[in-house]
């Protein structure tokens, strides 16, 4: 009988290793009926090295394919290999170039001041266009235990971090979803961050709201190591040898009784 509740209990053992608890899987479990009001919307500022999109249309709403621009090929190369092939890249000095009212300040500006900015100046031209303006190259990064890791390009304004996870196929099985870490550049200044997406506190962090630019890594759980690496020896070695080691022992004790 012994013997019997030992294998049991080697089988279990094995079984056991390699795989993901369900506890790690949740995500949010402790959110219930609730109304929050929504406070931290964020206010994206255009950056340098940030490409615009600047469309100006007639009052019957017809592009004027003066402002209609194409990167060129060689020195903006890099927005074409991320699917950016038309815009105004704001260069080092903060400042984009435009037919007939020429330099115009965009770093540190919202998209709409920028965009106001333009039509007030433009109004003396072509008195009854429209002007419009948006990001082209609000991109994040995705890498990990995501089930689609890429870089993907925002057609919007405001992406959130549960959102970018679905956009990459959701976390897999192995995903260490209590520690998402972003990785920010704005403003000549890199920061490191990571967050929690199977607790609700996730809606109020400043991060829960991606920026341009931003890398999200989700690492993976420890049980991936045992569920993936090596074959089957090399993986349960650890708890292998001990094992046998132990029903010698047993065995031996017994026939020498």
């Amino acid at each position: 009988m012994k013997y019997f509740l030992l294998i049991v209990f080697i089988g279990l053992l094995l079984s056991s290793c390699g795989s993901v608890k369900h506890s790690d899987m949740l995500m949010l479990t402790d959110v219930q009926d609730a109304v929050v009001n929504v406070d931290s919307l964020p206010i994206l500022k255009i950056q340098p090295d940030d490409i615009l999109n600047i469309q100006v249309v007639d009052e019957d709403n017809n592009s004027i394919g003066t402002f209609q621009r194409t990167l060129n090929a060689t020195g903006e190369a890099g927005e074409k290999a991320l699917g950016v092939s038309e815009g105004y890249r704001v260069d080092e000095q903060g400042y984009i170039y435009l037919p007939y009212i020429g330099q115009v300040e965009a770093a540190g500006k919202t998209i709409m001041e920028v965009r106001q900015d333009i039509n007030t100046r433009l109004i003396q031209y072509l008195p009854k266009a429209n002007v419009q303006v948006r990001f082209v190259n609000f991109k994040v990064t995705l890498m990990g235990e995501v089930n689609r890791p890429n870089t993907y390009v925002i057609p919007n304004e405001r992406l959130n971090i549960i959102e970018a996870i679905g956009m990459a196929g959701d976390f897999t099985p192995y995903a260490k979803r209590n520690s998402v870490l972003i990785i920010r550049e704005r403003n000549q200044v890199r920061e490191f961050h990571r967050i929690n997406i199977k607790d609700k506190s996730v809606f109020t962090s400043p991060y829960f709201y991606l920026s341009p630019n931003d890398i999200v890594i989700v690492d993976p759980l420890k049980a991936k190591q045992y569920a993936t690496t090596g074959d089957f020896f090399q993986r349960y070695s650890g708890i292998f040898f001990p094992v046998v080691s132990l029903v010698t022992f047993l065995l031996g004790a017994s026939l020498n009784k």
